[in-house]
């Protein structure tokens, strides 16, 4: 049985991206003269310190969904977690998975920094989005997740919201937390996921630790 669990574990690792080679992904969209700044995303991901316990500091590459959702308010968060976000207004974006101790438990986060006050509007766009991302499926019942109406505990107010979605990838049990939030003119959208389900603590943790860690972008 522990021989099936670690198989079917390391079968949605691989589908989500957990197990990617190579480090953070970075897209610089300024102008020439700004590129310095732009790269300020992808060295906050690649030194992410403060991590919750059991997490694996070293950045891996960025989360990839493991099924591409039919509803787009569902394709909208998927993409931003995986380093996609709201291109109007973008200049500069990173993208990065941290890999958990529990079975296929990852933290997949995507960090987009915006000119103006671009960044209110896209979170905006992305907190509708977590309000009508209702069920994410890939058009089989072999990879359906739900939302769950019990808001995640620790995660809200103005600038922050999340919602956890259940179900199944790859027809095995999954769970996932999906988060977005802003500091400043960074978006940050977070996906932490996992065949254990996992846990909302740690979730509001890790949000904590990136928007502290984003607000020193605009210093």
């Amino acid at each position: 049985m522990r021989i099936v669990h670690a198989a079917v574990a390391g079968c949605l690792v691989l589908a989500t991206g957990a197990c990617g080679t190579g480090g953070v992904t970075y897209a610089a969209v300024r102008a020439p003269g700004k590129a310095a700044d732009a790269s300020r995303p992808r060295t906050m991901l690649g030194r992410m310190d403060g991590l919750p316990e059991e997490f694996f500091s070293h950045a891996r590459a960025p989360w990839r969904p493991p099924f591409r959702p039919r509803a787009r308010a569902c394709r909208l968060l998927f993409d931003a977690a995986a380093g996609r976000p709201p291109r109007e207004g973008l200049s500069g974006t990173a993208a990065a998975t941290y890999q958990g101790a529990h079975a296929g438990e990852l933290a997949g986060v995507g960090v987009a920094v915006y000119d103006g006050g671009e960044a209110a509007g896209h979170l905006a766009a992305l907190r509708d989005a977590l309000s009508h991302c209702a069920t994410a499926d890939g058009g089989t019942p072999y990879d359906r997740l739900a939302a769950a109406r019990t808001p995640l505990p620790g995660i809200g107010g103005a600038d922050a919201a999340g919602r956890a979605l259940s179900g199944r990838v790859g027809g095995y049990p999954y769970r996932m937390h999906v988060v977005v939030a802003r500091s400043g003119n960074t978006l940050i959208a977070l996906v932490h996921a996992g065949l254990t389900p996992p846990d909302p603590a740690r979730t509001a943790e890790l949000t904590r630790l990136l928007v502290r860690e984003v607000g020193t972008l605009d210093a």
